[in-house]
C-alpha cells in the first residue's frame, strides 16, 4: 500500500468516525436532556473548537513532524471517545460537551497536517489527480455516512453505534502509524527568531505579504459563509416553503449535491493533465457556474429542476475546490504549507460560524429565497477577485 493510500484510509475513517459521532451525540444529548437548544449546540462547539485548534495548531509544526501529530492526535482523540462512551451512559452532558470540544480540537489539527503532508508523499505532476481521488473518497465517505447514519442508528441502536466509532477510530490510529514508520519528515523551521507569538502568527504573515494568498483569504471567508446555505435546517426550509414538496426532497436535493461533487472529482482524475494545466481557469468557472446556479436555485419553484441545479451547483463547489487546493500545495513551499493551511482553515471556520447564527435570521426577516440569491450575490466579489489575482500573479497561470 502506498503512503498517499494510507493517508487517504485513515482520513476515511477519521471522516466515517465524525459523522457517525454526531449522528451519535445529537440523539443521546436529546434523549437525556429533551432540549432541542442544546442538542443543536453539538455542530456549535465542534465549528469553535475547530477554530480555536486552527488557531494554535503551529505551535505543534516546529516540535512534531506532520506524521507525529496525526498519530499522536488520533491515538489521544481514540482514547477521549472512549471515554466520552462512559459519561454518555452515566449521562454526564457536562463533560460530554468537554470531550466533544477536545476531540473537534483535535480534528482541527489533523485537517491541515494530513492536507499539507499530500505535497510531500505525492509528484508534483500528480497532485491534481490525488487530490481528485481524495476528495472524491472523502465525500462518498461522508455522503454514506450522513444517509446510514440514521438507519444505523435505529437497526443496531446507539450503543453499538458508538461501539463502531470507536473501531474506525482505532482503525484511523493504526494506518496512521504505518505512515509514521513510513514516511519520514522533518519539523518545521522558522525563519528569524522562535517564540510562541512568531509561531502562531507564521502562516498569517505569509498570506499578508503575499497578494495572491491574501485574496485567497478573503475569497476562502466569503466562499465558506455562502456554504451555510447548505446546512440541513436551511435546505429543509427550502423544500417545505418554496417547492411545497414533501421532506424526502430534502434528502434527494441533498443527495444530487454530494453526487455532483463526486462525479466531477472522478471527471477531474481522468482529465488530470488538462486540469493541471488550467487550474485557475477551472477555478474561475467553478465560481461563475456556483453564482449563477444559485441565482436560479433561488428563483426555482420545480423540484426536479432544484434538483438538476442542485447537482450543478455540487460540480462548480468542486472544481474550485480541487483548483485551489492543488495551487496551494503547488506554490507553497512545504515548510510554510502547514501554518498556511491552519490560517486559511481558520478562516473558513469562523465565516461558517459566523454565517451560520445569521443565516437564519436573514431566512425570517427577508424569506428563504433571499438567503440563496444573496449567497449568489456574495460570490460576485469571489469572482472579481479571482480575476484579478490571475491578472496580479502571472506566474501563477503559466506555471500551471
Amino acid at each position: 500500500m502506498s503512503n498517499f493510500a494510507r493517508l487517504v484510509t485513515s482520513q476515511a475513517f477519521t471522516i466515517a468516525g465524525r459523522v457517525l459521532t454526531i449522528v451519535c451525540l445529537m440523539h443521546i444529548i436529546f434523549i437525556i436532556s429533551k432540549s432541542p437548544f442544546l442538542m443543536s449546540l453539538v455542530p456549535v462547539v465542534i465549528t469553535f473548537s475547530r477554530f480555536a485548534s486552527s488557531l494554535l495548531v503551529p505551535l505543534l509544526y516546529e516540535r512534531f513532524t506532520l506524521t507525529m501529530i496525526l498519530y499522536k492526535a488520533q491515538i489521544i482523540k481514540t482514547l477521549l471517545f472512549a471515554c466520552l462512551i462512559i459519561f454518555t451512559f452515566f449521562n454526564f452532558l457536562t463533560l460530554v460537551f468537554v470531550l466533544i470540544s477536545l476531540i473537534s480540537f483535535l480534528d482541527g489539527c489533523t485537517d491541515p497536517t494530513s492536507d499539507s503532508l499530500i505535497p510531500r508523499i505525492v509528484n508534483k505532476t500528480e497532485l491534481v489527480k490525488a487530490n481528485s481521488t481524495a476528495t472524491a473518497f472523502y465525500q462518498t465517505i461522508e455522503l454514506s455516512c450522513w444517509a446510514l447514519g440514521g438507519m444505523a442508528l435505529v437497526l443496531v441502536g446507539v450503543e453499538a453505534l458508538l461501539l463502531i466509532v470507536f473501531i474506525l477510530n482505532a482503525f484511523s490510529a493504526l494506518f496512521f502509524k504505518f505512515l509514521f514508520h513510513s514516511v519520514k519528515t522533518e519539523k518545521m523551521k522558522s525563519e528569524g527568531k522562535v517564540t510562541v507569538y512568531n509561531q502562531l502568527l507564521h502562516g498569517w504573515r505569509i498570506i499578508k505579504k503575499t497578494p495572491w494568498l491574501l485574496a485567497v483569504a478573503i475569497i476562502t471567508f466569503i466562499e465558506a459563509a455562502v456554504g451555510v446555505v447548505w446546512i440541513a435546517a436551511i435546505l429543509y426550509l427550502y423544500v417545505e416553503e418554496i417547492l411545497n414538496v414533501s421532506q424526502s426532497w430534502w434528502g434527494w436535493i441533498n443527495t444530487a449535491f454530494f453526487v455532483g461533487l463526486l462525479l466531477t472529482g472522478l471527471l477531474v482524475y481522468r482529465l488530470a493533465n488538462w486540469f493541471q494545466q488550467q487550474l485557475t481557469v477551472t477555478v474561475f468557472i467553478g465560481f461563475c457556474g456556483s453564482m449563477i446556479a444559485l441565482a436560479v436555485f433561488a428563483g426555482q419553484s420545480s423540484p426536479f429542476f432544484a434538483l438538476i441545479i442542485s447537482l450543478f451547483v455540487g460540480i462548480f463547489t468542486q472544481l474550485r475546490s480541487i483548483g485551489l487546493e492543488t495551487i496551494l500545495q503547488q506554490h507553497i513551499s512545504a515548510n510554510h504549507l502547514p501554518y498556511v493551511y491552519a490560517a486559511v482553515g481558520s478562516i473558513g471556520t469562523i465565516a461558517f460560524g459566523l454565517g451560520s447564527l445569521t443565516v437564519g435570521l436573514v431566512a425570517e426577516w427577508l424569506g428563504i429565497r433571499f438567503v440563496y440569491l444573496i449567497g449568489s450575490i456574495l460570490l460576485i466579489p469571489c469572482i472579481v477577485i479571482w480575476f484579478f489575482f490571475v491578472h496580479m500573479n502571472k506566474s501563477l497561470k503559466s506555471s500551471n
